[in-house]
């Protein structure tokens, strides 16, 4: 039904007839009295005439008309299409009425029923209520987290400032909210390039006067794609920061130490510049994409070659007979130190068969150097010269004695490239002469887990071992 309709449903002329009027009030509370043109001329309360339903219009009354029956215009609450809500509810609560006539310019332009209102006021409270439920859950999850939070807004006024940010700064956030933040100058904070930029500031070390030193993240907030603020978060790295210098300095001790096994500072330069690097092996085709050049990779993976001898070390490898630690040392140290590499680029696709040079040469070469150049004694030269080759095509006066040895140089090796070159993760066990090996590695060709016998050369594969780490 059009509002035009159903006004005239719910209106009369002035001259309407009694019995039109009690029509109409016998399915509403009230009619109103309208002009040709709609102008409000007064209304009729349906309290004001006896409407029981056996109401008989007496024949002297017959004559009445709606005007007379009528509340003038001036009596009757009325309100305009501006009416602010709050002052239409007052004027409901003042009348008790059940709808109120809306006017422009004394014109009768619709009917403000009191359920539609109260609709609407439970709509409102709902939305409020369910705003409230979300921030209630907001604040308690902002409460929970362990990294200071506190968020500020263009004028730098904080807004927000949950409980860990009291307890790693040290102030309530009655006493801080609604007040400015302290930053630094423009200049210098990550705050203004956040807000002028919009883009976050990640990891940001902030040391603090009393020596700590926090971790701050910056992330912008927005309101339609403007910067409205920011919002930081924040955590104490003292003592994470306190580690990792402790283990820089370690490293830095380990490898002066390390420098100091070397025959002389031209070794260190050598295995300090043969550079080693990291791939992604593709199965389908053999190529490999160079995804990160290690500069001192030669070094490295000496390194990394010592350190799984020293955990084989630790778990007994060297009370067997045949094992001598100091020749193993040797061996390790000189086994690359003839070798060439080929200079690639991140992002470079290469066959490896194609360009890396047949690794028994550089083997040979370096058996030559630690020879004539450092005076190695033979059972470090013969194990450097054919760590590469198989054993089917050793030369038949190879000493037996080395051959567990051999076993254990090629084994330590191929690990200490899946460290350095692969980010593998190993975990090792020994059991006699035999050595479990427990590989997670990104080549195929190598991620299994097997067990090697030194003594009898035997390699067999075996079940993973439930928990590699590396």
């Amino acid at each position: 039904m059009s509002r035009a309709s159903l006004l005239k449903s719910e209106s009369v002329s002035p001259t309407a007839g009694i019995h039109v009027v009690a029509g109409i009030l016998a399915k509403r509370e009230v009619t109103y009295v309208v002009s040709s043109d709609n102008i409000l001329l007064g209304a009729i309360y349906k309290d004001s005439l006896d409407l029981t339903p056996d109401f008989i219009i007496e024949a002297d009354k017959r004559s009445i008309k709606a005007k007379d029956l009528m509340t003038l215009k001036e009596g009757v609450p009325c309100i305009s299409p501006e009416t602010h809500l709050d002052s239409a509810i007052s004027v409901f609560l003042e009348t008790e009425l059940k709808e109120l006539p809306v006017l422009e310019n004394d014109r009768l332009v619709g009917i403000l029923p009191l359920r539609s209102v109260l609709k609407g006021i439970a709509e409102a409270l709902d939305t409020v209520r369910h705003q409230q439920e979300h921030e209630k859950r907001s604040s308690t999850i902002l409460q929970s987290i362990n990294e200071g939070l506190i968020m500020i807004d263009k004028d730098l006024i904080i807004r927000e400032y949950n409980r860990a940010a009291e307890e790693l700064l040290g102030a309530k956030a009655s006493e801080r909210i609604g007040s400015k933040a302290v930053v630094k100058t423009r200049g210098g904070s990550p705050v203004f390039e956040v807000m002028k930029t919009g883009k976050p500031r990640f990891g940001v070390m902030s040391p603090l006067a009393d020596g700590r030193i926090f971790s701050v993240n910056y992330v912008p907030m927005l309101d339609n794609g403007n910067v409205v603020g920011v919002i930081q978060t924040f955590q104490d790295i003292t003592g994470q920061e306190e580690m990792r210098s402790q283990l820089l300095s370690s490293r830095d001790e380990l490898d002066r130490a390390f420098a100091l096994t070397l025959p002389n500072s031209r070794v260190e330069h050598k295995l300090k510049n043969t550079p080693e690097y990291r791939d992604v092996y593709d199965p389908d085709n053999g190529q490999i994409t160079i995804t990160e050049v290690i500069a001192d990779g030669g070094y490295k993976h000496v390194v990394n070659a010592l350190k799984v001898l020293a955990d084989l070390n630790n778990k007994g490898i060297m009370s067997l007979l045949g094992i001598s630690k100091d020749v193993l040392v040797q061996s390790i140290i000189f086994h690359d130190l003839g070798k060439s590499q080929p200079q690639f680029e991140i992002g470079q696709i290469v066959d490896p068969l194609d360009e890396f040079e047949e690794s028994c040469a550089h083997a040979e070469r370096s058996a030559d150097i630690a020879a004539h150049f450092y005076q190695r004694e033979d059972d470090v030269i013969w194990l450097i010269k054919y760590h590469h080759h198989p054993e089917s095509q050793l030369p038949a006066d190879f000493p037996n004695h080395l051959r567990p040895m051999l076993r254990l140089l090629k084994l330590v090796d191929g690990l200490s490239a899946s460290l350095t070159r692969r980010n593998g993760k190993i975990t090792l066990d020994v059991d006699g002469t035999k050595v479990y090996v427990y590989e997670r590695n990104p080549h195929p060709d190598f991620d299994k887990s097997r067990v090697v016998d030194l003594f009898t050369g035997e390699t067999r594969e075996i079940p993973d071992y439930p928990d590699t780490t590396g």
